[in-house]
This record gives structure tokens, C-alpha cells and sequence, in this order.
């Protein structure tokens, strides 16, 4: 067999391994971001149903007891706190006249 047929068919081997690799490497990824996608979304239903639950449980406490209770849970977190606003690491606390009633995460 002449070298050049030799070197076409492992040229076409090479081709096609590599192009065997790309499609499963892509497929893969796919499956993960997929896979990520719906976690993402169960952790988002999650955090809503947290924040409506420490509404609900917090609204007898005053701007004053949750910034107390918040800096005993975490003594080094990074607190905003503003006229109706406490804002501790993108979690934000909105108060009416001085009572809790929003929570966003």
C-alpha cells in the first residue's frame, strides 16, 4: 500500500475521534447546564418560600430586633442599614412604619 493511503486512513481515524470527542464534550454540557438550570430553579421557588415565611413570622419585630438578630447570627457580615432599608450580603429587609414586611434575596 502506497504511504499516502496509509497516512488518509489514519488522518480520517484522527478526524473522526476528534469530531467523536467534540460531539459527546457538547452533549455532556448541554446535559450539565440542563441539569444546573433546574437546580437553579428549585433553590429560586425555595428562597421565595423563605422570605414569605420570615415575613409572616417577623412582623411583630422591629427594625431594631432584626439588626440584633442579624448581627448574632453573623458577627462579620457587611450591614446597610438605612431609613427603611437593612441590607445584609444582598439579602434586603424593607420595614413599614418600623415593622418588617418585605424580604428579598
Amino acid at each position: 500500500m502506497n504511504k499516502w493511503k496509509v497516512s488518509s486512513f489514519v488522518a480520517l481515524a484522527l478526524l473522526i475521534t476528534t469530531n467523536i470527542f467534540w460531539l459527546y464534550s457538547a452533549i455532556d454540557a448541554g446535559v450539565t447546564y440542563t441539569y444546573q438550570q433546574v437546580s437553579l430553579d428549585e433553590k429560586s421557588k425555595a428562597v421565595g418560600m423563605l422570605e414569605a415565611l420570615v415575613v409572616k413570622g417577623g412582623q411583630q419585630y422591629t427594625k431594631k430586633d432584626i439588626l440584633h438578630i442579624l448581627r448574632q447570627v453573623n458577627k462579620d457580615a457587611f450591614i446597610v442599614e438605612e431609613e427603611n432599608l437593612i441590607d445584609v450580603d444582598g439579602v434586603k429587609f424593607f420595614f413599614v412604619n418600623g415593622k418588617l414586611s418585605e424580604v428579598e434575596g
